[in-house]
């Protein structure tokens, strides 16, 4: 069992965070006609690794078989930890959506429908309870290299074809269909990155420099074109997310080089004490602060800004820092009341 604390992560964590806050701040209602739409968006495209590297890193953890993870603790620890904080937190959303007007056209049915969906960025705790729901499956498959290896090469080949092939003229509609009926369905999802985590984990020792150097220079050359790209689709497609979105081969490939330097590179750094603690207390904190950070937003959208702003991405970094750490220090409150703080944050 290791114990090590893995500070690379925690430093990854800190940057995936801050990256969401971002881009969800840039849709302030006060703060987004000041962008370039255009520009804006290929800006979005070079910070969407974030969500990917939040489930590689779930998966480095939970799909290690030196890790004892039982079905009982899965149940009963993580999953049952996400249910009662969404269960909780989606309801006060909804009665703040209720109460500034958000939902007035909805009727109680309504209402409740969005309770159950929560907030817009829930959506990723539905993923991860899927996932974790998933994990005695995906933990025999990172038990055997050559399964897991196989695994990979049809995630990102069936990838390939659900987001590229199925845009092709005339046969894409077949292409799609003929998909459709394969049944890959547990192949074309988060599932990729979540094995993907924990198999770059499991071979940052053997990689070979020269593999690592490709590695990276794909990445770079991935990330540069998505964000070149963006700035050229139409706004049709960039609407669709064509370029950007996070299952995307191109996306695929440079969030994998970032998360491969940070478990490769990063992790050889000498931290101090110090410093571990540090980024070891804000990932403690980091679940509350994503599950706060939406409504924190909400709040400071009130904050009169004269229009137009002049260096609006200037305004956006200072946004984020503050909606961060205003969610920072209210999960640090909320986890001090006593038998509830800490379970739902």
């Amino acid at each position: 069992m290791q114990t090590k604390r893995e500070t690379e992560l925690d430093i990854l964590r800190l940057l995936a965070i801050l990256a969401v806050i971002m881009m969800h701040a840039g849709g302030n209602a006060y703060l987004s006609p000041n962008f370039d739409a255009n520009r804006h968006s290929m800006f979005v495209a070079a910070i969407v690794w974030c969500v990917p590297a939040f489930f590689m890193i779930s998966g480095r953890f939970f799909l290690d078989p030196q890790r004892d993870v039982t079905v009982r603790e899965i149940w009963g620890r993580y999953l049952l930890r996400i249910a009662i904080a969404f269960v909780v937190w989606s309801a006060v959303y909804t009665a703040f959506y209720v109460l500034s007007g958000a939902y007035d056209a909805l009727n109680a049915w309504g209402i409740l429908t969005q309770w159950i969906e929560g907030p817009y960025h829930f959506w990723y705790l539905y993923a991860l309870m899927g996932l974790y729901i998933l994990t005695p499956f995906f933990r025999k498959i990172t038990e055997d290299d050559r399964l897991m290896t196989y695994f990979l090469v049809l995630f990102f080949a069936v990838n390939i074809i659900s987001e590229y092939f199925v845009y092709f003229p005339k046969t894409g509609g077949t292409i799609h269909t003929a998909l459709n009926k394969f049944g890959f369905g547990m192949l074309i999802g988060y599932c990729g990155y979540y094995v993907l985590g924990y198999f770059i984990f499991k071979n940052k020792d053997q990689m070979s420099r020269k593999l690592e150097g490709i590695l990276y220079a794909v990445g770079i050359v991935s990330l540069a074109a998505t964000i070149a790209l963006e700035g050229r689709i139409t706004p049709e497609l960039r609407e669709a997310d064509f370029v950007k979105q996070y299952l995307k081969p191109n996306v695929i490939l440079f969030s994998a080089a970032i998360y491969t330097f940070f478990v490769v590179r990063v992790s050889r750094f000498r931290f101090s004490d110090r410093t571990i603690r540090l980024f070891g207390r804000l990932t403690e904190l980091g679940f509350g602060v994503y599950i706060l950070h939406a409504i924190v937003n909400e709040f400071v959208s009130f904050i009169p800004l004269p229009q137009p702003i002049s260096h609006p991405y200037l305004v956006l970094v200072v946004l984020t820092v503050i909606i961060y750490a205003v969610s920072l220090a209210l999960t640090w409150l909320i986890r001090k009341i006593p038998y509830v703080g800490k379970k739902i944050t």
